[in-house]
């Protein structure tokens, strides 16, 4: 099994839609080249920052295909989870036949499903992905399914590559990382934890506040490579400030936030709060500092 290279910028992308709510392909196409020019190592779309409740089947398929166009299909993560393993087993199938080499996927939502259930879904989805890796998404606080760190052996068992940790403590993914046995790949959603963990021995951030500010990311990537402490310390409190200017990553923030960067305002299909004014002024304020800089 291929264990990614260390540490990885994972960047959780939102979907971009037209005043009328329906996908804004050259959007997104144009805002997956500027990640790529920006540094980013990889995407994950179609994931909760994307919206993906609000997404139509054949719609995940298009980002899918958009992703593939910029990114190479190791570096894309798309994500499957589904309600019902029926459903994500027709995406895993369709994914793989449109080149997807990565997938993830939530565990069972709305209903919350016994371990026994959450095993047996992801063996299915194993079996559908053929020679595709398939990656847990865990998280409890949006899916009431709970996953403790006892699982990851009974996953790994069924062909499962990895995971991704969502809404855990720094403490509670050190549970995962000391049950994760040598191969096995640990993400976090948690963007703020991107320098203890790589020191923890995970693997990446997924990311979604590096939609709109991937800079702060990137470097500090950069930094944790070299080691270089002063840098370190230089650009983590920045990816502080970025977490802290998105509302911890809040879908329509985030959306305000590429908006700042020079992108088109793009509607939230999801029903979320928006931004205040106070808070439009801190995200625009910063993008501004990024955009020139």
């Amino acid at each position: 099994m291929t264990v990614p290279s260390l540490p990885l910028v994972i960047t959780a992308t939102p979907t971009l839609f037209k005043a009328d709510e329906s996908l804004d392909i050259p959007a997104i196409r144009a805002h997956l080249k500027w990640l790529q020019a920006k540094g980013v190592d990889a995407l994950f779309p179609a994931g909760t920052t994307g919206e993906f409740p609000s997404l139509t089947n054949d719609e995940r398929i298009q980002i899918l295909d958009l992703a593939l166009e910029v990114f190479p299909a190791d570096s894309v993560y798309l994500h499957v989870g589904a309600a019902t393993a029926r459903q994500a087993e027709d995406l895993v199938r369709r994914a793989v036949e449109h080149g997807a080499t990565r997938l993830a996927a939530i565990t069972p939502f709305f209903q919350p499903a016994p371990e026994n259930q959450v095993v047996e879904y992801y063996r299915r989805l194993v079996s559908a992905a053929g020679t595709a890796q398939v990656f847990a998404y865990l998280f409890e606080e949006r899916t009431t399914t709970v996953s403790n760190a006892s699982i990851l052996a009974r996953l790994i068992e069924v062909g499962v590559a990895g995971v991704k940790l969502s809404g855990e403590t720094d403490a509670s993914v050190q549970t995962y990382l000391d049950a994760a046995p040598e191969g096995f790949t640990v993400f976090s959603g948690n963007d703020v934890s991107f320098g203890w963990l790589v020191e923890a021995g995970g693997h990446g951030i997924i990311s979604g506040v590096s939609s709109a500010y991937p800079e702060p990311f990137v470097n500090l990537r950069d930094a944790l490579i070299a080691g270089d402490a002063d840098q370190i310390a230089l650009w983590q409190p920045r990816v502080k400030a970025a977490v802290a200017a998105v509302n911890g990553g809040s879908l329509t923030h985030l959306k305000d936030a590429i908006a700042s960067r020079g992108f088109e305002a793009s509607p939230v299909r999801s029903a979320v709060a928006s931004a205040s004014t106070a808070e439009l002024d801190v995200i625009n304020a910063l993008g501004s500092s990024y955009n020139e800089s």
